[in-house]
C-alpha cells in the first residue's frame, strides 16, 4: 500500500479507454510516466513508457531598477533531471539588442528610460529548450 505522501504526489490526470485499449497518464513529482494497456480483462499487459523532463531556466537581473544610465548584470540558475546542460543562449534585452553569450559574465547597459522585458532561451545538448523573463525599468537620469 503506497503512503499518503506519495499518493499526494501522483495525481491521474487522464483516463482514455476504448473497447480494447486504456491508457492512463499519471504525473510523480517531476516525471511523467505513460501506462499503456493493450487489451482488456486479466490477461491485459502493460507497457509503461517515460516521457521527457522538461529544463528550466529562472532569470535574474541585478539591479532590476535605477536611472540611465543603467548597466546591469543577468544571473540565471537552471535545472534538467536528465542532466543535460544548456549548450546555447539567445538572450533579448527589450531595448533592439540580442546577444548570444553565456550567462557566466553577462551584462547590458540600457540608456534611455523605460521598461524592458528581458528574455533567455537556452538549449540542451539533447535539443530540449527553456525560457525565462524578467522586467528591468530605467528612469530618468540623477539630476
Amino acid at each position: 500500500m503506497q503512503s499518503l505522501s506519495r499518493k499526494r504526489k501522483l495525481a491521474t490526470l487522464a483516463v482514455l479507454s476504448a473497447a480494447s485499449a486504456a491508457i492512463f497518464i499519471m504525473i510523480a513529482s517531476t516525471r511523467t510516466f505513460v501506462l499503456a494497456q493493450n487489451g482488456a480483462g486479466p490477461s491485459a499487459t502493460r507497457t509503461p513508457m517515460m516521457l521527457p523532463t522538461i529544463p528550466h531556466i529562472q532569470l535574474q537581473p541585478l539591479p532590476g531598477y535605477g536611472p540611465a544610465p543603467l548597466t546591469v548584470g543577468f544571473m540565471t540558475s537552471s535545472s534538467d533531471a536528465e542532466g543535460a546542460q544548456f549548450e546555447t543562449f539567445r538572450w533579448n534585452f527589450g531595448d533592439g539588442q540580442v546577444s548570444t553569450l553565456p550567462p557566466t559574465a553577462l551584462f547590458h547597459t540600457y540608456t534611455t528610460p523605460g521598461s524592458y522585458v528581458v528574455t533567455v532561451t537556452a538549449t540542451t545538448s539533447d535539443g530540449h529548450q527553456a525560457s525565462s523573463f524578467a522586467g528591468v525599468i530605467v528612469t530618468q537620469p540623477a539630476q
